[in-house]
């Protein structure tokens, strides 16, 4: 599908009269993120993890929490720690159990769901056998912010309730005993963005930084808990910038020496080498191996892996984890096949709701994931075992589907997510169709037809005379690379096209030389260069990187896009 191209604004010049020692398109970048202030800026070029992480106790609830936690501890209470079954979820579980064992608790186990038989977060079986294996405190993971019925069946029973959550506020909030969530509209926490393993962290901060804790190395056992931060708050798509970016950063460096031996076991069977992850190779590599096996097994699979410390079977596990992820790629071809199937070339609405009776629900979000990149329109992804129909969503970004599903809750027997993403359960399969009839009626009167049409944003326009290593370097700080703080796309204009060499194994790629000599490399790129010709001018989308072969470095024009140029 072709897309717009849409540059950003250029700086006004008070803005580059500010700050005149900083390259100009550097200036630019740091521009496009919002970053207007000398120190907004020195904060995202220079993360300071002793100046720009928060205290964990600017949260309403914390010291409520970590009195609990400490009575527990102090009282050999029961307690159970709740976490959601995805990467974000088990590294935030890992990361409490973690804690909570440096602390000495000794009577502290761990429950996720099953993604295609308990759903998402807490249910009213899981509750009432906690009542019945006398536990006395619940803390949930990257889940309960909606959980009202089943927290009310807890604290009736005398069971406390903690939760760390970071999704939407619902329209009820349950009556836990606290409360951690930065979306929550009464907190003024000033970060509003962490992962659910953020907010995790965050706990875990403040029970090390109390006076009762007897933890000898406060400090390091802090840090040595980042390489868990950065992997769930990356592989949940969380914005890299704030406080985000300062835990990723750091966290990257403790995961490139990690000391848990279930990720340096990942680490090998992914193909990775220690000292040399980024925040791709999360994305890529860690991400989808821990989320796959809730979507093919169960999520403890993995959450033994983060907590394992013996290597021989942290090797199986990883090994494991890594069939699981071929086994989820195959699903998800098939499932996003056959919806396809059912859509046709062209959909009919401007929502897309499909539902099958058996696509896995574990793969029906990856799935809905690739209709929204094929069509580009907010996507519903039934699929209906026995008598319930569950939902994964994914959205574009100009249409917040939660907020659109916000106004149909009375169809829902479970409701939770993102703007982008979310899941639900409809209360029976037969509403169905009534609901599908309301939420299209939704989407034609929110959803114009130029949102239908994908966008490709683009930093700025450059000179290839521009495009060098100082400017490499400068671009190397704006690591880790992620959401709201994508790897920049570069605009040249009317560049003369002198070759195009195809290149890899089966020739699906293609080396492109331009201009004065200056290679580019365009990946799987046949329907876009089948029309082009040497000695044409073109316009290209590229983004800066580098090549490594034999040991030379050279820098390297990743070709995201282009079209021949308008006379």
């Amino acid at each position: 599908m072709e897309k717009i191209w849409e540059v950003l604004p250029k700086i006004p010049d008070d803005f580059k009269e500010r700050f005149p020692e900083i390259h100009p398109v550097i200036l630019q970048l740091l521009y496009n993120r919002g970053l207007w202030t000398q120190e907004q800026i020195d904060e995202f070029l220079l993360p300071d993890y002793s100046q720009d992480i928060h205290s964990p106790f600017l949260f309403q609830d914390m010291e409520k929490a970590v009195d609990l936690i400490y009575q527990a501890i102090e009282q050999k209470q029961k307690v159970v720690i709740c976490g959601d079954y995805d990467a974000d979820g088990i590294t935030a579980t890992a990361v409490i159990f973690s804690v909570l064992e440096k602390l000495g608790a000794e009577n502290v186990s761990t429950y996720i769901p099953r993604r295609d038989v308990d759903g998402y977060g807490l249910n009213e079986t899981l509750i009432k056998n906690l009542i019945k294996q006398k536990t006395d405190l619940i803390i949930t993971c990257d889940c309960g912010i909606s959980n009202v019925k089943e927290i009310g069946l807890a604290e009736e029973a005398g069971i406390k309730v903690i939760i760390t959550d970071h999704h939407c506020q619902p329209s009820e909030l349950p009556k836990a005993a606290a409360m951690i969530n930065p979306q929550l509209a009464r907190e003024n926490y000033p970060f509003k963005s962490l992962a659910g393993v953020g907010v995790a962290f965050k706990l875990a901060q403040a029970l090390l930084a109390d006076e009762r804790c007897q933890v000898e190395n406060k400090e390091a056992t802090e840090k040595w808990l980042l390489d868990l931060v950065a992997i769930g708050t990356v592989a949940d798509c969380m914005p890299l910038l704030g406080e985000n970016r300062t835990l990723v950063k750091y966290g990257l460096l403790v995961l490139n020496k990690t000391a848990n031996q279930g990720l340096r076991s990942l680490v090998v069977k992914s193909g990775l080498v220690l000292g040399k992850i980024d925040a791709a190779n999360i994305t890529y590599h860690f991400g989808p191996r821990l989320n796959a096996a809730a979507r093919i097994k169960h999520a403890d699979e993995a959450l033994k892996l983060v907590l394992g410390k013996d290597k021989d079977e942290a090797d199986k596990l990883a090994d494991d984890l890594n069939d699981f992820n071929r086994k989820r790629q195959n699903l998800v071809e098939r499932v996003f096949s056959e919806i396809v199937k059912v859509i046709g070339p062209e959909p009919k609405d401007k929502i897309i709701i499909v539902a099958g009776t058996d696509w896995p629900k574990g793969v029906i979000g990856l799935s809905a994931s690739k209709i929204v990149e094929q069509y580009y329109r907010p996507v519903l992804v039934f699929t209906r075992e026995n008598e319930e129909m569950a939902a994964s969503g994914r959205s574009t970004s100009s249409f917040n589907l939660y907020q659109a599903l916000s106004q149909l809750e009375n169809f829902f027997l479970r409701f939770g997510g993102h703007a982008a993403a979310l899941g639900l359960t409809l209360k029976s399969p037969d509403v169905f169709e009534d609901f599908k009839q309301k939420l299209l009626a939704i989407g034609e009167k929110k959803i114009k037809n130029e949102d239908l049409i994908p966008r490709m944003t683009i930093d700025t326009l450059v000179n290839l005379e521009e495009v060098d290593w100082p400017l490499y370097e400068e671009l190397a700080k704006f690591e880790p690379f992620g959401k709201s703080n994508p790897q920049p796309n570069f605009l040249v204009k009317n560049v003369r096209l002198n070759e195009i060499v195809p290149v890899g194994q089966n020739g699906q790629h293609f080396r492109l030389i331009v201009g004065p000599g200056r290679k580019m490399i365009y990946f799987g790129a046949n329907h876009k260069v089948s029309g082009l010709k040497p000695g044409g001018e073109i316009d290209v989308v590229f983004q800066l990187g580098v090549n490594q072969w034999n040991g030379q470095q050279e820098l390297q024009m990743k070709v995201i896009d282009l079209k021949k140029s308008e006379k």
